[in-house]
């Protein structure tokens, strides 16, 4: 499922599921991931948000590991709070680099009991916002190809990944190094043009997220870091805290 699609192959022209129309229903569109050939059709179109794109023909599906066929490209605007969202703010949260506030906030206009909405807080939250836009849509304080590093956003990385980001990743044919406690990650996943290193300061945090990226192996793997050189030709490292700052995207 996908909140947007293109018209047309080469993926110039972009549609926005809730720009989508009743003359649009048999219509084909094409799957965001330029790798991924599967022809794409609007679903429940009413005009409203909740419309999405969905491949619905058995010839014409998602090739394995697309990430715009599963739920993980899904993303319920109307749950969140987007005035509230700063990109580092959220990734220095999933870092541990500062604690996330504590304010005791009242429910002010909400009488009814019902709780505030809040901006997206888990590297699957944030995740699934960065898939469900086009890279040069805009969220809260960035763009979307600011923000995560995948497929669709590799031109904006002409020399390198650095700073605080997301990056969508497979892994690497050596997966790990036990003696320096670093696991070993390839992105974009088409290109594999990076290496991105996962170091870690604690073992018991390294061996859990170790076996875990060992044992999807086949999957999608997605990590916020704050990432920096790891002064070897288009490879970066990061510190990882925690499994918060890891995902594995299941079909």
């Amino acid at each position: 499922m996908a909140k947007y699609a293109y018209k047309d192959w080469q993926r110039k022209n972009v549609i926005h599921s809730n720009q989508a129309i009743i003359e649009d229903r048999n219509k084909a569109f094409y799957c965001p991931n330029p790798k991924c050939n599967a022809k794409l059709y609007i679903c429940a179109i009413d005009g409203s948000k909740s419309a999405y794109f969905r491949a619905t023909k058995p010839e014409y599906k998602h090739i394995s590991n697309c990430p715009f066929g599963s739920s993980n490209s899904e993303f319920d605007e109307n749950k969140f709070d987007e005035s509230k969202f700063v990109f580092d703010n959220a990734i220095d949260n999933l870092l541990c680099l500062t604690a996330p506030s504590k304010k005791n906030e009242k429910s002010a206009g909400h009488n009814n009991g019902e709780p505030k909405l809040h901006p997206p807080r888990t590297i699957k939250q944030i995740y699934s916002m960065c898939k469900s836009m086009p890279v040069n849509s805009k969220y809260g304080d960035k763009e979307i190809g600011e923000m995560l590093l995948d497929d669709r956003s590799e031109y904006r990385y002409p020399k390198g990944c650095f700073g605080n980001r997301i990056i969508e990743t497979i892994v690497k044919k050596r997966i790990y190094d036990d003696d320096k406690k670093q696991i070993y990650l390839a992105a974009p996943i088409r290109s594999k043009k990076y290496t991105f290193i996962l170091e870690f300061n604690d073992i018991n945090t390294y061996q859990t997220i170790r076996s875990e990226i060992y044992n999807n192996g086949d999957k999608i793997i997605v990590v916020a870091g704050n990432w920096k050189s790891s002064n070897q030709y288009n490879s970066f490292i990061a510190t990882v805290y925690g499994k918060k700052q890891i995902a594995i995207i299941k079909e």
